[in-house]
């Protein structure tokens, strides 16, 4: 199962042991802050409780027999595979049942939250229970509530729930720990890493550019928070007032917006990427910031992706720590 995956391009790593994909991802995020002469003191991945089916939404393509599967990778070859070794076992349950129907066709999202699985297309698909078309249920429900979080049709969530529930963990204690007067969630999303802050009453201000995201944000974070319905990468410097930040962009990562975080110099700064090449771009471009923690976590077993927490703790001047010593290297 995993081979078949393996040689259909969507598991590329599948053919090593777990353990040497998890020090490889480290290695790649060290590379790519050495690349931009940063010394980070990288943390050994932090590993999936699932290692094969651990993705809880998938994209799919259904052929003119109703069979699932995918394009092989940079072709537009069919390849029919099975995904148990993929998804969440509710996910494969799901789509086996689709094909057993044989009336699914075109393109579609798979999405589950560890109970429910809806489908979101562009098109309808037959046999589909729970459906949305383009970001809206016509068919049953198709918003999913994963860890007390509502998730529209239309926004986005980490694919491998239990990873996710251990970072956001992870960012809440280093939010609860740095115990911030406000706090500023940059692509936001759905309100996934500032929930937590919000639900203590700190004053939560959460930028997204999604519309379904942030209206999610909105009922996930309460009246206390405020959710602006923006574009993360153009927010001014003081523009809003907060010592801490998280940032959780897209691949492209979040040019030019630390240099004007740093303008205001708040006393931490969280960041979430899915790609280490433009967080190290990112985080190279900002001075009088400790690089405090950096730790990759593996959202994709046995994929060529890694996320990455960092971890920015503001310095008391540039090139010299609080006691007066020298460090290698300041942010």
């Amino acid at each position: 199962m995993m081979t078949a995956l393996a040689e259909a391009g969507l598991l590329p790593l599948a053919d090593r042991p777990y353990e040497d994909t998890l020090a490889l991802k480290a290695g790649w995020v060290k590379e790519a802050f050495s690349r931009r002469g940063l010394q980070a003191d990288v943390r050994p991945t932090v590993p999936s409780p699932r290692i094969a089916g651990a993705r809880a939404r998938v994209k799919v393509r259904a052929d003119d027999a109703g069979r699932l599967g995918f394009f092989r990778p940079g072709t537009h070859e069919f390849v029919h595979v099975p995904l148990a070794g993929l998804v969440r076992p509710e996910v494969a349950a799901e789509a086996a049942r689709l094909e057993a129907l044989g009336t699914a066709r075109g393109e579609f999202e798979l999405r589950s939250d560890g109970e429910r699985v809806v489908v979101v297309a562009e098109a309808p698909v037959m046999g589909a229970r729970d459906i949305a078309i383009r970001g809206r249920s016509v068919r049953g429900d198709a918003t999913l509530r994963i860890d007390g979080l509502r998730v529209s049709p239309g926004s986005f969530y980490q694919v491998n729930l239990e990873l996710n529930r251990a970072l956001a963990a992870t960012v809440d204690a280093r939010i609860a720990g740095a115990a911030p007067a406000g706090l500023l969630d940059l692509y936001g999303g759905i309100g996934n890493f500032s929930v937590g802050a919000a639900r203590r009453g700190t004053a939560v201000v959460l930028v997204e550019s999604s519309p379904d995201a942030a209206s999610d944000a909105r009922h996930n974070l309460g009246a206390g928070a405020t959710v602006i319905k923006g574009d993360a990468g153009r927010v001014r410097a003081g523009e809003h007032l907060a010592d801490v930040v998280i940032l959780d962009p897209p691949r492209a990562g979040a040019p030019g917006v630390l240099a004007t975080l740093a303008l205001v110099r708040p006393r931490v700064i969280v960041y979430v990427s899915c790609d280490p090449v433009s967080l190290a771009r990112d985080v190279a471009s900002i001075e009088g910031y400790d690089l405090a923690h950096v730790e990759p976590w593996d959202m994709f077993p046995f994929a060529e992706h890694v996320e990455t927490l960092v971890v920015l703790e503001r310095g008391a001047a540039p090139g010299v720590d609080a006691r007066g010593r020298l460090k290698h290297r300041r942010l």
